[in-house]
């Protein structure tokens, strides 16, 4: 079994010029292919839905904390009398109330209005700019095309967050995609043995709410992540000052021993260190 033509994507313009008359994947997907693959994926999209949410749970102590020692005088004398008093912007920002993730994805969902719905070879060109600088499987497209521009776009989006710029991966999504985001609605879903419908439709409502939480956490969780590269680095300061750490350690004990956790969090951000984290069943649950 030979593998499917990959080609190099330069750039949106070149992309359309391999799009047209492509064909989708003749023969279907096998059932032991098609498990391992979404099994795979979800797997990944989790494990980083989770260490989104712990970055989360750690920028926010650190800003409740914050908030809490700011509004102390002494603490403040402290961290004037140690040259501790000039605290990092975002951290700042953050203790302040501005949340720059709602800006973005406000841009985000602007711009996703006001895009160019011409489909050149029944390709969305917002799929297109993605999958740019990208390898792409060419029968790719002849997938993509059976879905909708939003379903399209949405697909590309979770395939470059996972770096799964796979053809199996796009077939996954396909399969799982509802009627409404078809461009046929008619066209059958693609049957296996031993998995009836309803289990299906259940893949397929679980695959939709864990994507749209992982394009969620891709975005935010970038942002709090640098966040608290700005916030360790201060905290570090402040652990470094001997002043400092006495007086958390007789009135704020607990924020010392949260503030030791910040400096011990890390969020990786390679798919290959998520594949080894194990996730739980059940992910922690994120802000709005």
């Amino acid at each position: 079994m030979t593998k499917p033509e990959a080609h190099f994507l330069k750039s949106s313009r070149h992309a359309i010029h391999l799009t047209g008359g492509l064909c989708a994947p003749a023969g279907p997907l096998r059932k032991y292919v098609f498990l391992r693959s979404l099994k795979k994926q979800n797997e990944e999209m989790r494990a980083f839905i989770l260490e989104a949410g712990e970055a989360w749970e750690r920028l926010d102590f650190a800003v409740g904390a914050f908030r809490e020692l700011l509004a102390i005088d002494v603490f403040r004398d402290l961290l004037t009398t140690e040259r501790l008093g000039v605290l990092p912007q975002p951290l700042l920002d953050r203790i302040a109330g501005k949340h720059p993730e709602d800006r973005i994805a406000t841009a985000g969902a602007d711009n996703f209005d006001r895009m160019d719905r011409r489909l050149p070879g029944g390709i969305c060109p917002e799929v297109l700019d993605i999958l740019s600088d990208c390898v792409v499987p060419l029968k790719m497209f002849g997938l993509l095309r059976q879905v909708v521009p939003d379903r399209q776009v949405e697909i590309a989006k979770v395939m470059i967050a996972l770096r799964r710029v796979k053809l199996n991966t796009a077939r996954v999504f396909v399969i799982l995609t509802s009627p409404s985001q078809l461009t046929d609605p008619s066209r059958p879903r693609q049957q296996f043995p031993g998995i009836d419908g309803v289990q299906l439709a259940t893949m397929e409502s679980e695959l939709a709410d864990l994507s749209r939480k992982f394009q969620q956490a891709e975005v935010q969780g970038g942002i709090w992540n640098l966040e608290l590269i700005a916030a360790r680095g201060y905290i570090l300061q402040l652990l470094e000052s001997a002043k400092v750490v006495r007086y958390l350690a007789q009135y704020f004990p607990r924020h010392l021993s949260e503030f030791q956790k910040v400096l011990d969090f890390s969020m990786h951000v390679d798919p290959s260190i998520r594949r080894r984290r194990r996730p739980t069943p059940t992910p922690k649950k994120m802000p709005r």
